[in-house]
């Protein structure tokens, strides 16, 4: 009696342990590494840009090659939930004489994921859920005496 309820305690267990994984109603988030390089983001590069401009148009590398300055890589990645699925994507920039040169790779087909009506209810909401500020206190202008 006591070895078999031994045993049936370690099979409930490992089942209820084990059965998370056997629901089709788990839900898996999507895992996003990197940045998101745009068509219309692409389509701003000019070749002959400096870095600065570069980096406004596309912000800072998440992976600076320590060796060569003179490339840098956009890398993003999308591991689905669902499926797990995985897409890649990745954007290089090059220079020469902190001038661009040449692109290549690849980038996002469409528009940002918080873009158009999305991205305008997303800081509609932000702003609904900002605290007013009640008691603003103005500080006093310098008085700057005037040569008479």
């Amino acid at each position: 009696m006591k070895l078999a309820s031994r045993i049936l305690l370690v099979t409930l267990c490992a089942l209820t342990l084990s059965s998370c994984g056997f629901f089709p109603g788990v839900h898996k988030l999507n895992i996003q590494q990197g940045h998101i390089i745009t068509p219309e983001m692409a389509s701003q590069l000019k070749l002959g840009m400096s870095k600065r401009q570069v980096r406004f148009v596309l912000g800072n590398t998440l992976l600076p090659d320590t060796f060569n300055d003179n490339r840098w890589d956009y890398f993003y990645s999308l591991k689905r939930g669902h499926d797990g699925s995985y897409t890649k994507h990745l954007y290089t920039v090059y220079f020469e004489n902190d001038k661009l040169v040449k692109t290549e790779g690849d980038h996002l087909p469409g528009p940002a994921p918080l873009s158009e009506d999305k991205s305008e209810k997303y800081l509609d909401n932000a702003k609904r859920d900002m605290p007013l500020p009640t008691n603003i206190e103005k500080k006093p202008e310098p008085v700057i005496d005037q040569p008479k």
